[in-house]
């Protein structure tokens, strides 16, 4: 037994081994940390020759840094180098004294071995986003009695939420957040806190609600007025009291976050989220085995590609059964059938078949006498692009003649005065370019009273299912100034009060006039478009109805690329022309040289379906999950698609990364942000720090004391660490939306840290065994040389032959 052995323990105490296996270590810590430098053309003397990869990340590897660092060839080795060291160190180095130094670096070395195993073995790493308020509103039964009706949001501004119905609705608005709001009233005057200002529009009236976190008692309403030096009004100085609804139940709770998402940069954590439609909960279904830094699709013909002759297939089938208990679709096993690293949805219009929908699609060239030329694309079902350049230049599709012959016409306003016999047409093009300052137009002369002017014109508006057109004048009549709205279906005219919301308008009923005595027809005609485009009725039919220069329109059949002349030198040619047009949305492969280096897995998108049947669809990934529009943060989104599964039912699904619970929910009580001299300058070289101060929810229910904690100063709770990861900067307004100071969430990082006192233990002995060796183990040899040079003396002097201890021999050949 013992002869079978020593062969083994001999390789395993050999030093020529041990230098193997730190070199094969060397060489794989390089490759996983480094990458690799290779040629790819002959001259390897020119510096373009040579290009730098990451071998982990290409396509039979598909590795973080953390999983290659945690792949089984890496365990081996570590293993064996720890075998290699005990057992060298038992066979070869007795336990004396002087040896002790190397011992301890052994022991330091195998004790970080072990912390290591221990650390990268249980490590966790993610980030929990948490909102700093979330507002619940309500409303009480009309005795005062329990609430009839409630709802929350998140406290973000352009955030909205109905609660009632009938009589008792109300729609909220956040209109804007002070994240510094200073109280200037009560025993609080001076105190920084954070304020939300909700417009409210009520049953009877609108109105704000400012509510300040922490501070209900200084919650108020402020009033519209028809004051221009003093548009809102306290409602404390016009009623009595601070609020005008009392039955109107407004207040700021903490947004509590209990789960945080896993990092992708660490272990691969992608996951999809399935909810059957009209459901608000998500269920998780992680995804195992799927990559991240390459693109795997199964056919080309599923994405938009840069260039043909680069791109290749590359198909994945990677299962995504139901684990949890709750999975609406427990039978059904999901798939992963593609992923790409960077990619972007887009659309385009394609031919549709013999039995698509009519849908006139026509792409434009307009050019002049002076080589000037634009090219337009124009889409008949789109009211976002049917028309172009302010409506000048339009399309529109027609189901029988009588639609093209209402096109002929002018766009007009007809007045009437009926109680002073007056009935007069307007042409609108002409006033339609006035702006709000332009000179008031008589209405029936210059004595009768009546006045008007055009504010701004909108055809084919899709409002309640239909397609109106509307004009928005401001009369100037008896009954003083005002704006009206005049649609093309008279029924939906109306007045607008001054200080009336827009929305709030459309929503009473159209009897409501200032002045019924002027009436206000609107008839678009062909609109603002002095070249019209009709398509139909019949099939491929395309004319122009040219109003450009011209008194009286005409119309004139179009063919494909053959320019039609218009006045001025103006030509107008249709290079493309679909008349049944269909849309065909892919995700386009953005190449590599035009990605962003800094957004990780930010634009990745999967092909997730049912196997065995049903869609497949391109979901866009995201970062984190929100059940509902209100819950969505600020710069995030929340965009489900609907599979359809084997059996024809519907499944919603999003794609996203795993999140797992926290030991007990966080919540946010406040941000602070530490800047240099100037204040925040919109760039992250302005901000010295940030800090969140946080509260953690104890096992009776209770929140705890406040934690502040910051980048470099975590927090240690309930066997995790939270630190500062993302915070909210100031934003402007986007696409007409709600500019934001800023401050309304954090985003937390979250890890555990095991395993780091044994690692920190480790480098302490092996720090203390290298002191040893190199300081203790010479002064020992030398005591123990000059005792010997001792003994050779008093030998010699007495005439006998010297005598040594055994361990003074040794450590003299030591």
């Amino acid at each position: 037994m013992r002869a079978a052995i020593r062969p083994v323990l001999d390789l395993f105490s050999s030093v020529r081994f041990g230098i193997v296996l730190l070199s094969l270590l060397f060489v794989y810590m390089s490759v996983g940390s480094a990458g690799i430098l290779y040629p790819i053309h002959p001259n390897v003397f020119h510096p373009d020759a040579w290009v730098h990869a990451q071998l982990r990340q290409w396509r039979p590897f598909e590795m973080t840094e953390f999983e290659w660092f945690h792949w089984w060839p890496f365990d081996v080795l570590m293993a064996l180098l720890a075998a290699n060291i005990t057992v060298t160190t038992l066979r070869r180095i007795p336990l004396r004294t002087v040896n002790l130094g190397v011992w301890m670096i052994h022991s330091g070395i195998l004790l970080l071995i072990l912390g290591s195993v221990i650390y990268f073995g249980t490590k966790v790493e993610g980030e929990a986003p948490v909102v700093r308020r979330a507002i619940t509103v309500g409303i009480a039964g009309k005795g005062g009695s329990e609430l009839v009706a409630t709802g929350t949001m998140l406290a973000m501004p352009g955030n909205r939420i109905t609660v009632g119905e009938g009589a008792d609705r109300s729609d909220v608005e956040v209109q804007s957040i002070d994240p510094t709001w200073e109280l200037r009233s009560g025993e609080d005057v001076g105190t920084r806190a954070y304020s939300v200002n909700l417009l409210i529009a009520g049953p009877e009236r609108r109105f704000i609600r400012q509510v300040i976190a922490g501070y209900p008692q200084y919650t108020e309403d402020l009033l519209f007025s028809e004051d221009p030096q003093q548009p809102v009004k306290r409602a404390v100085k016009e009623t009595g009291k601070p609020t005008v609804d009392e039955r109107l139940f407004v207040a700021l709770d903490y947004g509590p976050q209990d789960s945080f998402y896993l990092k992708n940069d660490l272990v691969k954590s992608w996951a999809v989220y399935v909810r059957r439609p009209g459901e608000t909960k998500w269920v998780q279904r992680r995804i195992d085995g799927m990559p991240l830094y390459n693109d795997w699709v199964p056919d080309l013909d599923e994405v938009f590609v840069p260039t043909q002759e680069s791109a290749e297939a590359h198909p994945i089938r990677v299962a995504i059964p139901a684990t949890e208990q709750d999975d609406p679709a427990p039978g059904v096993a999901l798939e992963a059938t593609g992923y790409l690293r960077y990619g972007q949805l887009r659309a385009r219009w394609i031919p549709g078949g013999p039995d698509a929908a009519p849908n006139a699609v026509a792409a434009v060239d307009v050019s002049d006498s002076e080589g000037r030329s634009a090219q337009y694309r124009l889409v008949a079902r789109d009211p976002q692009k049917r028309s172009a350049d302010g409506g000048v230049l339009a399309i529109r599709q027609v189901s029988d003649e009588e639609q093209v012959a209402g096109f002929l016409a002018q766009p007009t306003l007809v007045f009437r005065v009926p109680s002073k016999g007056i009935e007069q047409p307007e042409p609108v093009k002409d006033a339609a370019l006035a702006d709000a300052s332009a000179p008031w137009r008589p209405v029936g002369g210059p004595d009768s009273g009546y006045a008007y002017r055009v504010v701004a014109v909108q055809d084919d508006l899709p409002i309640g299912g239909r397609e109106l057109s509307v004009a928005i004048l401001e009369l100037r009549t008896p009954a003083g100034e005002f704006r009206r709205w005049a649609f093309s279906d008279g029924a939906m005219s109306r007045d607008l009060r001054p200080g009336e919301d827009p929305m709030a308008a459309m929503k009473r009923g159209g009897e409501s006039f200032i002045d019924p005595a002027i009436e206000v027809e609107y008839r678009p005609g062909n609109g603002l478009a002095l070249a019209l485009l009709v398509a139909g009725p019949e099939q491929g039919r395309l004319r122009l109805v040219d109003s450009l220069g011209r008194k009286d329109a005409r119309i004139v059949d179009v063919a494909p690329r053959q320019p039609v002349e218009l006045a001025a030198g103006v030509k107008l040619t249709v290079t493309e022309w679909m008349p049944n047009a269909v849309q065909e949305s892919k995700p386009y492969v953005v190449p590599p040289e035009q990605r962003q280096r800094d957004a990780r897995e930010l634009f990745a998108m999967a092909r997730i379906g049912a196997a065995g049947g049903g869609s497949h669809e391109w979901l866009q990934y995201h970062p984190y999950v929100f059940d509902r529009p209100q819950d969505v943060l600020r710069r995030y989104w929340l965009s489900p698609s609907t599979l359809t599964l084997p059996d024809g039912s519907k499944l919603e699904v999003l794609f996203s990364r795993q999140r797992e619970r926290l030991p007990q929910p966080v919540a946010l009580d406040s941000f602070e942000l530490a800047t240099h001299v100037g204040g925040f300058s919109g760039q992250s070289s302005s901000i010295r720090n940030y800090t969140s101060i946080v509260r953690f929810r104890e096992a009776d229910g209770t929140w705890g004391g406040p934690e502040r904690l910051s980048v470099n100063e975590p927090v240690e709770h309930g066997g995790l660490s939270f630190f500062q990861s993302q915070w909210d900067p100031p934003e402007e307004s986007r696409q007409g939306g709600i500019a934001s100071a800023g401050l309304n969430y954090t985003v937390l990082g979250v890890g555990n840290r095991n395993g780091v006192w044994i690692q920190l233990a480790g480098c302490v002995v092996a720090v203390a065994g290298m002191a040893y060796a190199f300081y203790v183990k010479p002064a020992i040899k030398r005591r123990h040389r000059q005792a010997v040079l001792d003994e050779i003396a008093r030998a010699k002097a007495e005439g006998r032959a010297p005598v040594f201890a055994k361990h003074l021999s040794e450590s003299v050949h030591a």
